[in-house]
Protein backbone atom coordinates (compact mmCIF):
# COMPACT_ATOMS: atom_id res chain seq x y z
CA UNK A 1 0.00 0.00 0.00
CA UNK A 2 3.07 2.18 0.85
CA UNK A 3 4.39 1.67 -2.36
CA UNK A 4 0.97 2.59 -4.64
CA UNK A 5 0.63 5.89 -3.19
CA UNK A 6 5.34 6.93 -3.54
CA UNK A 7 5.16 9.31 -5.81
CA UNK A 8 8.40 9.53 -8.11
CA UNK A 9 9.92 13.15 -9.08
CA UNK A 10 11.44 14.26 -12.13
CA UNK A 11 11.44 17.00 -14.60
CA UNK A 12 9.13 16.79 -17.28
CA UNK A 13 10.13 15.45 -21.13
CA UNK A 14 8.07 15.72 -24.18
CA UNK A 15 7.50 12.41 -23.62
CA UNK A 16 5.29 12.88 -20.73
CA UNK A 17 3.41 16.05 -22.86
CA UNK A 18 -0.13 13.43 -23.30
CA UNK A 19 -0.17 12.31 -19.98
CA UNK A 20 0.43 15.77 -18.03
CA UNK A 21 -2.37 17.27 -20.70
CA UNK A 22 -4.76 14.44 -19.32
CA UNK A 23 -3.95 15.78 -15.87
CA UNK A 24 -4.74 19.42 -16.36
CA UNK A 25 -7.95 18.42 -18.14
CA UNK A 26 -8.73 16.02 -15.40
CA UNK A 27 -8.97 18.83 -12.46
CA UNK A 28 -10.32 22.47 -12.22
CA UNK A 29 -10.61 24.55 -8.88
CA UNK A 30 -13.85 24.39 -7.20
CA UNK A 31 -15.58 27.98 -6.91
CA UNK A 32 -18.50 30.04 -8.50
CA UNK A 33 -16.95 29.81 -11.80
CA UNK A 34 -14.47 26.70 -12.48
CA UNK A 35 -12.13 27.57 -15.41
CA UNK A 36 -8.99 25.29 -16.71
CA UNK A 37 -6.14 26.80 -18.51
CA UNK A 38 -5.00 24.23 -20.84
CA UNK A 39 -1.63 24.35 -23.23
CA UNK A 40 -2.45 21.74 -25.97
CA UNK A 41 -1.12 20.48 -28.43
CA UNK A 42 2.61 20.92 -26.26
CA UNK A 43 2.85 21.91 -22.49
CA UNK A 44 6.23 22.33 -22.35
CA UNK A 45 6.41 24.79 -25.54
CA UNK A 46 3.54 26.54 -24.33
CA UNK A 47 5.24 27.71 -21.39
CA UNK A 48 8.69 28.38 -23.48
CA UNK A 49 6.60 31.27 -25.65
CA UNK A 50 6.79 33.31 -22.22
CA UNK A 51 9.94 32.26 -20.00
CA UNK A 52 13.51 32.47 -20.21
CA UNK A 53 13.88 29.07 -18.90
CA UNK A 54 10.99 26.54 -17.87
CA UNK A 55 11.41 23.29 -15.25
CA UNK A 56 8.03 21.21 -15.20
CA UNK A 57 8.10 19.10 -12.39
CA UNK A 58 6.29 15.86 -12.62
CA UNK A 59 5.16 13.17 -9.66
CA UNK A 60 4.88 9.69 -11.21
CA UNK A 61 2.86 7.18 -9.25
CA UNK A 62 2.74 3.92 -10.64
CA UNK A 63 4.08 5.10 -13.34
CA UNK A 64 1.68 7.42 -14.13
CA UNK A 65 1.47 11.50 -14.01
CA UNK A 66 -0.31 12.13 -11.22
CA UNK A 67 1.31 15.63 -9.91
CA UNK A 68 2.47 18.55 -11.76
CA UNK A 69 3.97 22.15 -10.74
CA UNK A 70 6.37 24.49 -13.09
CA UNK A 71 8.89 26.72 -12.00
CA UNK A 72 9.05 29.59 -15.05
CA UNK A 73 12.31 31.90 -14.92
CA UNK A 74 11.74 35.57 -16.45
CA UNK A 75 13.29 38.87 -16.36
CA UNK A 76 11.36 41.36 -14.74
CA UNK A 77 11.90 44.64 -12.86
CA UNK A 78 12.07 44.29 -9.39
CA UNK A 79 12.02 47.43 -7.30
CA UNK A 80 12.53 49.02 -10.56
CA UNK A 81 16.07 46.84 -11.40
CA UNK A 82 16.40 44.04 -14.17
CA UNK A 83 16.39 40.91 -12.04
CA UNK A 84 15.26 37.12 -12.69
CA UNK A 85 12.11 36.08 -10.98
CA UNK A 86 10.60 32.69 -10.48
CA UNK A 87 7.32 31.91 -10.84
CA UNK A 88 5.49 28.59 -9.41
CA UNK A 89 2.42 27.85 -11.40
CA UNK A 90 0.31 25.00 -12.80
CA UNK A 91 -0.07 22.89 -9.08
CA UNK A 92 -1.89 20.11 -10.31
CA UNK A 93 -3.19 16.71 -7.79
CA UNK A 94 -5.28 13.98 -9.28
CA UNK A 95 -7.51 12.10 -7.08
CA UNK A 96 -5.35 9.30 -7.32
CA UNK A 97 -2.16 10.87 -5.36
CA UNK A 98 -2.34 11.08 -1.75
CA UNK A 99 -2.55 14.56 -1.54
CA UNK A 100 -0.84 16.09 1.48
CA UNK A 101 2.19 13.90 0.97
CA UNK A 102 2.13 14.72 -2.34
CA UNK A 103 2.55 18.15 -1.80
CA UNK A 104 5.35 18.53 0.36
CA UNK A 105 6.96 15.74 -1.74
CA UNK A 106 6.68 17.79 -4.31
CA UNK A 107 7.71 21.02 -2.99
CA UNK A 108 10.75 19.38 -1.35
CA UNK A 109 11.51 18.44 -4.86
CA UNK A 110 10.90 21.94 -6.48
CA UNK A 111 12.95 23.04 -3.54
CA UNK A 112 16.14 21.53 -4.61
CA UNK A 113 15.59 23.52 -8.12
CA UNK A 114 14.95 26.82 -6.43
CA UNK A 115 18.32 26.80 -4.76
CA UNK A 116 20.03 26.57 -7.82
CA UNK A 117 20.49 31.30 -7.09
CA UNK A 118 19.12 31.64 -10.56
CA UNK A 119 16.12 34.03 -9.47
CA UNK A 120 15.63 36.58 -7.02
CA UNK A 121 12.64 35.46 -5.49
CA UNK A 122 9.61 33.34 -6.67
CA UNK A 123 5.93 34.49 -6.61
CA UNK A 124 2.92 32.08 -6.97
CA UNK A 125 -1.14 32.72 -7.32
CA UNK A 126 -3.52 31.14 -5.68
CA UNK A 127 -7.51 31.11 -6.84
CA UNK A 128 -9.17 32.96 -4.13
CA UNK A 129 -12.07 30.07 -4.53
CA UNK A 130 -9.19 27.42 -3.96
CA UNK A 131 -10.08 27.10 -0.15
CA UNK A 132 -8.54 23.64 0.27
CA UNK A 133 -5.34 24.97 -1.99
CA UNK A 134 -4.97 28.16 0.15
CA UNK A 135 -5.28 26.39 3.69
CA UNK A 136 -2.44 23.43 2.08
CA UNK A 137 -0.23 26.07 1.51
CA UNK A 138 -0.69 29.09 3.66
CA UNK A 139 -1.61 27.27 7.25
CA UNK A 140 0.45 28.05 10.05
CA UNK A 141 1.14 24.75 11.00
CA UNK A 142 1.54 23.24 7.26
CA UNK A 143 4.32 20.86 6.46
CA UNK A 144 7.59 22.83 6.47
CA UNK A 145 8.65 21.42 3.36
CA UNK A 146 6.31 23.50 1.88
CA UNK A 147 7.61 27.18 1.81
CA UNK A 148 6.05 30.50 3.06
CA UNK A 149 3.03 32.09 1.12
CA UNK A 150 3.39 36.08 1.93
CA UNK A 151 0.28 37.48 0.72
CA UNK A 152 0.89 40.48 -1.57
CA UNK A 153 -2.85 41.08 -1.92
CA UNK A 154 -5.58 40.21 -4.52
CA UNK A 155 -5.07 40.28 -8.36
CA UNK A 156 -8.32 40.71 -10.56
CA UNK A 157 -8.67 38.97 -13.51
CA UNK A 158 -11.45 40.66 -16.41
CA UNK A 159 -13.17 38.18 -19.15
CA UNK A 160 -14.39 41.09 -20.99
CA UNK A 161 -17.71 40.69 -23.45
CA UNK A 162 -17.10 43.00 -26.58
CA UNK A 163 -21.00 43.60 -27.09
CA UNK A 164 -22.43 47.03 -28.05
CA UNK A 165 -19.76 49.29 -29.19
CA UNK A 166 -17.69 51.76 -27.09
CA UNK A 167 -17.02 56.05 -27.41
CA UNK A 168 -13.69 56.17 -27.65
CA UNK A 169 -12.64 59.69 -26.93
CA UNK A 170 -10.98 61.99 -30.06
CA UNK A 171 -8.97 63.72 -27.34
CA UNK A 172 -6.33 60.62 -27.50
CA UNK A 173 -4.36 59.76 -30.66
CA UNK A 174 -4.55 55.86 -31.14
CA UNK A 175 -2.27 54.49 -33.71
CA UNK A 176 -1.44 50.55 -34.08
CA UNK A 177 1.99 49.00 -33.97
CA UNK A 178 4.43 49.21 -36.71
CA UNK A 179 8.57 48.42 -36.94
CA UNK A 180 9.26 51.84 -37.79
CA UNK A 181 8.06 52.67 -34.24
CA UNK A 182 8.64 49.45 -32.77
CA UNK A 183 12.46 50.61 -30.39
CA UNK A 184 10.07 53.63 -29.10
CA UNK A 185 7.20 51.05 -28.08
CA UNK A 186 9.93 49.11 -26.29
CA UNK A 187 11.60 51.92 -24.83
CA UNK A 188 8.35 53.50 -23.03
CA UNK A 189 7.04 50.00 -22.18
CA UNK A 190 10.65 49.33 -20.09
CA UNK A 191 11.15 52.81 -18.53
CA UNK A 192 7.35 53.39 -17.59
CA UNK A 193 6.70 49.32 -16.65
CA UNK A 194 9.63 49.40 -14.44
CA UNK A 195 7.29 51.24 -12.22
CA UNK A 196 5.19 48.51 -10.74
CA UNK A 197 6.75 45.68 -9.41
CA UNK A 198 7.41 42.35 -11.35
CA UNK A 199 6.77 44.15 -14.39
CA UNK A 200 8.75 41.69 -17.17
CA UNK A 201 12.04 43.15 -19.20
CA UNK A 202 11.12 43.61 -22.78
CA UNK A 203 13.32 43.52 -25.89
CA UNK A 204 13.12 44.02 -29.70
CA UNK A 205 13.79 40.50 -30.25
CA UNK A 206 11.20 39.47 -28.02
CA UNK A 207 8.66 40.92 -29.99
CA UNK A 208 9.72 40.00 -33.40
CA UNK A 209 9.56 36.41 -32.05
CA UNK A 210 6.43 35.67 -30.48
CA UNK A 211 4.19 32.91 -31.91
CA UNK A 212 0.84 34.08 -33.11
CA UNK A 213 1.54 38.03 -32.71
CA UNK A 214 2.02 40.95 -35.30
CA UNK A 215 3.81 44.23 -34.46
CA UNK A 216 0.71 46.03 -36.28
CA UNK A 217 -1.43 44.16 -32.78
CA UNK A 218 0.18 47.23 -30.67
CA UNK A 219 -2.47 49.78 -30.00
CA UNK A 220 -0.51 53.10 -29.11
CA UNK A 221 -1.24 56.64 -27.82
CA UNK A 222 0.80 59.33 -28.77
CA UNK A 223 0.14 63.45 -28.01
CA UNK A 224 3.21 65.54 -29.89
CA UNK A 225 5.13 62.40 -31.24
CA UNK A 226 5.20 60.89 -27.30
CA UNK A 227 3.78 57.67 -26.27
CA UNK A 228 1.28 58.09 -23.57
CA UNK A 229 0.20 54.36 -23.47
CA UNK A 230 0.67 51.25 -25.23
CA UNK A 231 -1.29 47.77 -25.08
CA UNK A 232 -1.55 45.04 -27.38
CA UNK A 233 -3.90 42.08 -28.54
CA UNK A 234 -2.47 38.81 -28.23
CA UNK A 235 -4.27 35.68 -29.21
CA UNK A 236 -2.90 32.34 -27.94
CA UNK A 237 -5.65 29.43 -28.74
CA UNK A 238 -3.44 27.74 -30.95
CA UNK A 239 -0.95 26.84 -28.30
CA UNK A 240 -2.72 28.07 -25.18
CA UNK A 241 -6.77 27.68 -24.29
CA UNK A 242 -9.30 29.12 -21.71
CA UNK A 243 -11.70 26.52 -20.90
CA UNK A 244 -15.03 27.21 -18.58
CA UNK A 245 -15.31 23.58 -16.69
CA UNK A 246 -18.72 24.41 -14.94
CA UNK A 247 -20.77 27.04 -13.68
CA UNK A 248 -21.38 27.21 -10.13
CA UNK A 249 -24.08 29.47 -7.76
CA UNK A 250 -25.20 32.42 -8.81
CA UNK A 251 -23.03 31.92 -12.60
CA UNK A 252 -25.24 28.70 -13.10
CA UNK A 253 -28.62 30.53 -13.22
CA UNK A 254 -26.36 33.98 -15.15
CA UNK A 255 -25.69 31.28 -17.64
CA UNK A 256 -29.10 29.87 -17.99
CA UNK A 257 -30.69 33.57 -18.61
CA UNK A 258 -27.87 35.05 -21.06
CA UNK A 259 -27.79 31.55 -23.32
CA UNK A 260 -25.70 31.71 -25.87
CA UNK A 261 -24.06 35.03 -24.88
CA UNK A 262 -22.06 33.10 -22.09
CA UNK A 263 -19.06 30.48 -23.35
CA UNK A 264 -20.28 26.87 -23.51
CA UNK A 265 -18.95 24.52 -20.88
CA UNK A 266 -16.05 22.70 -21.84
CA UNK A 267 -15.09 24.00 -25.16
CA UNK A 268 -12.42 26.56 -25.50
CA UNK A 269 -13.38 30.07 -25.37
CA UNK A 270 -12.57 32.39 -28.62
CA UNK A 271 -10.52 35.58 -26.33
CA UNK A 272 -7.70 37.26 -27.08
CA UNK A 273 -5.31 38.45 -23.66
CA UNK A 274 -5.01 42.14 -23.44
CA UNK A 275 -1.27 42.04 -23.50
CA UNK A 276 1.33 44.61 -22.48
CA UNK A 277 -0.54 47.28 -20.64
CA UNK A 278 1.45 50.68 -19.69
CA UNK A 279 0.27 53.86 -19.24
CA UNK A 280 1.64 56.79 -18.71
CA UNK A 281 1.30 57.79 -14.82
CA UNK A 282 -1.54 55.44 -14.81
CA UNK A 283 -4.04 57.70 -16.40
CA UNK A 284 -7.34 56.23 -16.61
CA UNK A 285 -8.74 58.43 -19.70
CA UNK A 286 -5.48 57.32 -21.53
CA UNK A 287 -6.43 53.47 -20.31
CA UNK A 288 -10.11 54.19 -21.26
CA UNK A 289 -9.11 55.31 -24.82
CA UNK A 290 -6.99 51.82 -25.58
CA UNK A 291 -9.38 50.15 -23.93
CA UNK A 292 -12.30 51.22 -26.11
CA UNK A 293 -10.73 51.07 -29.02
CA UNK A 294 -9.43 47.49 -28.79
CA UNK A 295 -12.81 46.47 -27.82
CA UNK A 296 -14.47 48.42 -30.88
CA UNK A 297 -11.71 46.55 -33.22
CA UNK A 298 -12.39 43.12 -31.60
CA UNK A 299 -16.29 42.49 -31.31
CA UNK A 300 -15.89 39.16 -33.48
CA UNK A 301 -14.34 37.61 -30.13
CA UNK A 302 -16.32 36.08 -27.42
CA UNK A 303 -14.03 37.79 -25.32
CA UNK A 304 -10.87 39.42 -24.29
CA UNK A 305 -8.94 39.28 -20.96
CA UNK A 306 -6.59 40.95 -18.60
CA UNK A 307 -5.20 41.05 -15.11
CA UNK A 308 -4.82 43.96 -12.39
CA UNK A 309 -3.76 44.37 -9.00
CA UNK A 310 -6.14 45.79 -6.67
CA UNK A 311 -4.70 48.52 -5.86
CA UNK A 312 -4.21 49.32 -9.48
CA UNK A 313 -6.57 52.15 -10.08
CA UNK A 314 -6.65 51.23 -13.59
CA UNK A 315 -9.54 48.87 -11.71
CA UNK A 316 -12.24 51.69 -12.30
CA UNK A 317 -12.33 51.51 -15.95
CA UNK A 318 -13.38 48.18 -15.96
CA UNK A 319 -16.30 48.76 -14.07
CA UNK A 320 -18.03 50.34 -17.65
CA UNK A 321 -18.10 46.68 -19.02
CA UNK A 322 -20.17 44.00 -18.57
CA UNK A 323 -17.12 40.97 -17.46
CA UNK A 324 -17.03 37.76 -16.00
CA UNK A 325 -14.29 38.46 -12.87
CA UNK A 326 -12.46 36.05 -10.71
CA UNK A 327 -9.98 36.68 -7.98
CA UNK A 328 -7.00 35.37 -7.47
CA UNK A 329 -4.28 36.13 -4.53
CA UNK A 330 -0.44 36.93 -5.42
CA UNK A 331 2.47 35.55 -3.31
CA UNK A 332 6.03 35.64 -2.81
CA UNK A 333 7.06 32.00 -2.30
CA UNK A 334 10.26 31.67 -0.41
CA UNK A 335 11.44 29.65 2.16
CA UNK A 336 12.04 32.50 4.17
CA UNK A 337 10.50 34.33 7.42
CA UNK A 338 7.92 37.21 6.70
CA UNK A 339 10.10 39.85 7.99
CA UNK A 340 13.28 38.71 5.73
CA UNK A 341 10.69 38.81 2.58
CA UNK A 342 9.05 42.02 3.05
CA UNK A 343 12.49 43.98 2.79
CA UNK A 344 12.68 42.48 -0.65
CA UNK A 345 10.25 44.46 -2.41
CA UNK A 346 9.28 47.96 -2.09
CA UNK A 347 5.84 49.53 -2.15
CA UNK A 348 5.39 49.21 -6.15
CA UNK A 349 1.95 47.95 -7.57
CA UNK A 350 2.80 44.38 -8.34
CA UNK A 351 2.00 43.66 -12.36
CA UNK A 352 1.35 40.49 -13.90
CA UNK A 353 1.44 39.67 -17.64
CA UNK A 354 -2.22 37.11 -17.71
CA UNK A 355 -0.66 35.96 -21.12
CA UNK A 356 2.41 35.04 -19.61
CA UNK A 357 0.66 32.94 -16.69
Amino acid sequence: MEKKNKAEFSIMTEADNREVSDLINSTSVKGDIEVSFTKEPDYLNALKVCADDVQAVIGKVNDKVEILGTRSLKKVYINGEKETLGYLSDLKISNNAKKIHALSEGFKYMKSLMDDGKAKLHIATIIEDNKQGKVALTWANKNPNIPNFYDLGIMNTYFILPILPKYVSKKVQIIRGSIDILDDIVKFLNTEGRKKQFFPVYTKEYFLNLPNFNIEDFYVAIEDNEILGVMAKWEQTPFKQVIIKKYNNKWKWIKKLTGQILPQENEPIKQFYLSFIVIKNNDNNIFDALLNKIYNDNRDYKYFSLILHNKDNLNHSLKKFFSIKYKSRLYITEFMKNEEIIKMVDDRIPYLELAGL
